[in-house]
């Protein structure tokens, strides 16, 4: 079963998108073989990063309309794909923790041995209390100048109130 890292941030802006590609980046030069998910499917950022259409993706494959061998995206780095969030959905919560989802994670472990996961904002949407959920290794950015000091209560409330122990 592959590893799924999940990366998120309490606000827009503190850099987890830039980390997401970039750990995917890395992982994948030392030969592991990675897919990064666009998760963040209010504001997807992924396809901006590459340059790439959002046509298609998470969305539309969570829904039926496409197959997932139709929406990954390959790098220029060996080992290297991702998944774009594809259209904003009008229900972005209810695509990221359906069962679906999980289907879609579930075949993605058999192709994979690394799944890095670019979640919305915790802060704001509860999106991406699911995916931390479904993390092996969960991952919590802050960004000096832009985070504030009390967001790393959001840790300590994720860590009590939602039973995620193993942030820290």
């Amino acid at each position: 079963e592959a590893n799924i890292l999940t990366v998120s941030s309490t606000i827009s802006g503190e850099g987890k998108t830039f980390v997401a590609i970039n750990l995917a980046g890395i992982i994948a030069t030392s030969g592991k073989k990675v897919v990064l998910l666009d998760l963040d499917l209010r504001r997807p950022r992924i396809h901006q990063g590459f340059k790439v259409e959002n046509q298609c993706g998470i969305s539309t494959i969570l829904i039926g309309r496409n197959k997932i061998e139709d929406c990954i995206h390959h790098t220029e780095i060996e080992n290297f794909d991702f998944i774009t969030a594809g259209p904003i959905p009008p229900n972005p919560s209810e695509l990221a923790g359906s069962r679906e989802m999980d289907n879609l994670v579930d075949e993605l472990q058999k192709k994979y041995d690394i799944i890095i996961i670019d979640t919305p904002p915790v802060g704001i949407v509860s999106d991406a209390v699911v995916s931390l959920h479904r993390a092996t290794y969960p991952i919590y950015v802050m960004k000096v100048g832009v985070s504030k000091r009390q967001f790393i209560e959001n840790v300590n409330l994720l860590r009590t109130e939602k039973g995620m122990e193993y942030l820290s």
